[in-house]
């Protein structure tokens, strides 16, 4: 399978209260607030492996040491990035805006077998770093507070909450947590940006640890891939909003952003180098009460689960196909009936829209306010159910300036229901087998 290839440019706008959006807090004095009024991320993944860039803006109630707590699902290397990196990310993003631990660590002898082994000790400015890999989870939360003890901390308090989620990722095989040890104090500043590269066969970002915080948080994602993401299996795909078209940008755009992640696109074969051509710019955006991330953002691009609903229309192929589950579509219209023969409707050469219509009246789906497209029954006598008005408004491009212009388009028809006729929903593949980021309608005759 071909290596799955994206980068994530995460902005995350967090309001300012006790809030962390990617890792855990640990305050080393009980009763301090920690605020974290701005997060940078920038994630990038070939399938295999996945770069996590983190940079964050930090203050507290008062002075004072926090442990910040990052699962991973595998060791990581830990070393020091530059907050450049996300600007130069970031540029791509205002421009095509515009343009359209080593040692074993005993607990205590009661268990034969260490709570954790430190794999990994470094010092990045001012983040006093341990990677740990659990290998007993009856003792690994007392490992914690063994390890603040160690820092000074005379009475740790880890949270239920977060015992509780710590605990949740090693059941799921989680066994590689980041602690970072950061001095904050009332005045925000911004710390060191942090790169963690590890193995991983889908696209990971930690949301599930913050649980045990509050407050609402806004993630936007910029999201780069020149494959197809397909299986959400943390968040529900339906929790994260497209914000804007895709962009497509070459492979020099993302070297100027990161050599390091210029390379993750390069697969070496033979001393042969092959790299995608092009790749999709995706902006995400994840809006939530942190309490409520019960999950990771989890994705992969795994497409046999799909493949079992395929349809061909009109010479088009669709995957994940499903029967509307709201339709006959609900209204609150006085409902009436027309029956004819279906013919197209044209518009002007300056606006060239394509409708079908029966007795004239161009069709409109009452469910999206749009043509209804994809119905292939011109010349056909069918019925339709809805509600008739006088105009209906498309939004077209002004084929002059390109700017988006609204279109009325007079005697229209609303349909809640074509009389068997049942519309569905799928994922297009195109002919070089690349999926449409939106699912398209299409109507299917009955049988």
């Amino acid at each position: 399978m071909k290596k799955t290839i994206l980068l994530l440019v995460v902005f995350l706008l967090i309001l300012p209260t006790a809030a962390s959006a990617d890792r855990g807090s640990i305050p080393y004095i009980p009763g301090v607030r920690i605020f974290e009024p701005s997060q940078d991320a920038l994630i990038a993944w070939n399938g295999e492996e996945e770069i996590l860039i983190l940079s964050t803006e930090l203050y507290a109630s008062e002075a004072t040491k926090i442990l910040q707590v990052l699962p991973l699902p595998a060791e990581p290397e830990v070393k020091k990035s530059s907050r450049d990196v996300l600007r130069r990310a970031n540029e791509f993003v205002i421009q095509k805006f515009f343009d359209n631990l080593r040692q074993p660590v005993f607990r205590s002898e009661i268990s034969k077998t260490p709570a954790a082994e430190i794999k990994e000790e470094v010092v990045i400015g001012s983040h006093d770093i341990l990677v740990v890999k659990v290998l007993n989870q009856d003792y690994f939360v007392s490992w914690v507070n063994n390890h603040l003890e160690e820092k000074g901390e005379k009475t740790p308090q880890i949270s239920d909450s977060l015992k509780s989620t710590i605990n949740n990722y090693i059941n799921r095989g989680y066994n590689y947590f980041v602690f970072d040890t950061i001095e904050v104090s009332p005045d925000p500043e911004i710390n060191e940006a942090i790169s963690y590269k590890f193995k991983t066969d889908e696209l990971y970002y930690p949301l599930e640890i913050t649980k045990s915080d509050h407050g609402v948080s806004e993630i936007s994602l910029l999201v780069l891939t020149n494959q197809n993401l397909i299986n959400y299996g943390g968040i529900a795909k339906n929790r994260v909003n497209e914000k804007n078209p895709t962009v497509e940008l070459n492979l020099f755009d993302v070297e100027y952003i990161s050599s390091d992640i210029h390379d993750l696109f390069i697969k070496k074969n033979d001393d042969l180098l092959t790299y995608s051509s092009t790749i999709q710019l995706l902006n995400w955006s994840i809006k939530d009460d942190l309490a409520n991330f019960n999950s990771d953002l989890l994705v992969d691009s795994k497409l046999e689960g799909l493949l079992k609903n395929e349809v061909i229309y009109q010479g088009t192929t669709f995957i994940d196909s499903q029967a509307e589950a709201n339709y006959p579509y609900p209204s609150e219209k006085e409902m009436e009936s027309i029956s004819g023969v279906v013919e197209m409707r044209m518009g002007s050469r300056m606006h060239p829209w394509l409708a079908p219509s029966i007795n004239g009246k161009a069709l409109f789906n009452a469910h999206t306010n749009r043509i209804v497209n994809n119905f292939d029954a011109e010349g056909e006598k069918i019925t339709v159910k809805g509600y008739s008005s006088k105009d209906g408004q498309i939004t077209m491009r002004d084929p002059i300036d390109k700017m988006p212009v609204l279109i009325n388009i007079s005697d229209v028809f609303y349909v809640t229901e074509i009389v068997g006729w049942t519309p569905y929903t799928g994922i297009a593949i195109s002919s070089d087998g690349k999926l449409n980021n939106e699912r398209s309608r299409f109507w299917l005759k009955n049988k």
